[in-house]
Formats: structure tokens, C-alpha cells, sequence
């Protein structure tokens, strides 16, 4: 915990520009993200020095990806005042982008920035099949959200060899992202993957249907059951913080199931 709260201050600090938080909103720093790398790293034996060279830069580079993703479309009877905080979100992940090569630079850890290329690569990969559409299957759009939820994380744990936390990664923050749109979805009545599924399954309505709506439903909670299964068949030697996190995430999941998984 200690740890986890010494390198979220380090990535607040560096996320810190007075001009920027008068007209942005604050950038959030993902703590599950931070502990599922201080997971991975520890496991590793990684030294606590290098522990900061790998989180630090990968977190702002997340940062970045995530702040570029805020960019609305600009429209032409949009006012002064909302061009210009569109204007301003885009120089924020530039920043922050800018803020993660110089960090590796001034450490010429050079492997580390071909290492998280490689991920951002095959994040920005995804993301265009995202907004493009041109998914034709369910199955392929929820992999896709899962890489770019986990690739960073992922390349993090292949790098230290350990592909089963590559595995729990991406099952982990898919669930996350799984959650967090059926959320969205339930409250707002739309969201960026749901509207992805309205397209793959229902190409020629323009308006769902309450039916339409409950099936959709249906498919995001059989994906979230299918991740908390695999999260709970996994043989990982989980810190106390990480397995309180995963009661959490998983919440009410049936007990049955869960010792249906451990006894299978």
C-alpha cells in the first residue's frame, strides 16, 4: 500500500500543470493499474528502483492514450470556450506522452521505450477497428477492448516472463472496463461498447427496442461472468491488496461457482 501511494504521488506530481487544471478536468491515475504492475514487478524480484523506472513512464503513456481518447469531433456551432478546452485536452496528452519519453531518456532506458512502443502500437491498432466498426464479430470486439485495456500491462509482464500474469491482466481489466460500461449504459443508455454491439447484431435498427436493449445486457453479463471465472481458475500467488481488490471486482459472483472452479 505504502508503495502504491508513494508512486501515485510521483505520477500526480508529474500530471501537475496549474494552466491546465483550470480548464481540464484532473487526470485520474488508475490505482488497479499500478498494483497489478507492483504485483507483477515484485514477483520478478525487480528492484524497487527499477520498479519506478517501469510504472512511472507507463502510467503517463496510459495517461496519454486515455486523455487523447477524451477528444470530441469539433463541430462548427460549438462555442469559443468548449474549441478551446478540445484544443487544450489534445496538448494535455501530448504532454503527457512528451513527459513519459523524456522520463525514459533522461534514463536511457531505450529497451523500455521499444517495449511500451510495441503495446501502444497494438493499442492504436484496435482502437481503429474500434471507431472505424468494422467488427463483425462479438467475440473479436470484446478481445479488442480487452488488448487495449491490457497490452502495456501485458508487455510489462512478458517482459519479466511471467505470460499467467499477462493472462489475469487482461482478464482483470477487461472485467473492469466490462463493469464500468454496463454502468454507463444503465445510466446514460448508451456507451462506446454497447453501441459497438447494437451495430454487430442489430445493423438495421436506429432505435433499440427495450428487448433489444435487455439482450445486450445479457451478452455484457455473460462476458463479466466469463472473466470472473477466469480471474478465480488461476494459480497466483496474489498479495492481501490485490485479493481484496479481486473480491471487490467480482463481487456478488455466486460462491457456488467459485468453489465449482477451485474443486474442478
Amino acid at each position: 500500500m505504502k508503495k502504491m501511494v508513494m508512486l501515485k504521488e510521483q505520477i500526480e506530481r508529474f500530471l501537475h500543470h496549474p494552466y491546465l487544471l483550470q480548464h481540464i478536468s484532473t487526470r485520474q491515475v488508475d490505482e488497479d493499474r499500478i498494483l497489478l504492475s507492483l504485483s507483477i514487478l515484485e514477483d520478478a524480484r525487480i528492484s524497487s528502483e527499477e520498479v519506478e523506472h517501469y510504472i512511472i513512464p507507463m502510467m503517463l503513456v496510459q495517461i496519454a492514450l486515455d486523455t487523447h481518447d477524451e477528444v470530441t469531433n469539433s463541430l462548427p456551432c460549438c462555442e469559443n470556450d468548449e474549441l478551446k478546452t478540445r484544443q487544450l485536452v489534445v496538448l494535455a496528452g501530448d504532454l503527457y506522452s512528451g513527459l513519459y519519453y523524456d522520463y525514459l531518456a533522461k534514463l536511457n532506458q531505450i529497451p523500455i521505450i521499444r517495449l511500451f512502443a510495441e503495446a501502444i502500437k497494438e493499442i492504436n491498432e484496435h482502437k481503429l477497428r474500434l471507431y472505424q466498426r468494422d467488427i463483425e464479430r462479438i467475440e473479436t470486439l470484446f478481445h479488442s477492448v480487452g488488448v487495449i485495456e491490457s497490452s502495456l500491462i501485458c508487455k510489462l509482464s512478458e517482459h519479466c516472463s511471467s505470460p499467467l500474469w499477462s493472462k489475469f491482466a487482461y482478464y482483470y481489466l477487461l472485467l473492469k472496463r466490462l463493469h464500468n460500461e454496463k454502468e454507463k449504459f444503465m445510466n446514460l443508455g448508451s456507451s462506446t461498447i454497447f453501441e459497438q454491439m447494437a451495430t454487430i447484431l442489430f445493423q438495421k435498427t436506429k432505435i433499440m427496442t427495450k428487448e433489444q436493449k435487455h439482450y445486450l445486457l445479457h451478452i455484457c453479463n455473460r462476458y463479466i461472468d466469463h472473466c470472473k471465472k477466469e480471474l478465480l481458475n488461476m494459480k497466483l500467488d496474489l498479495n492481501d491488496l490485490l485479493q481484496t481488490r479481486i473480491s471487490e471486482l467480482i463481487g456478488n459472483f455466486s460462491v457456488i461457482a467459485k468453489k465449482t472452479v477451485e474443486e474442478g
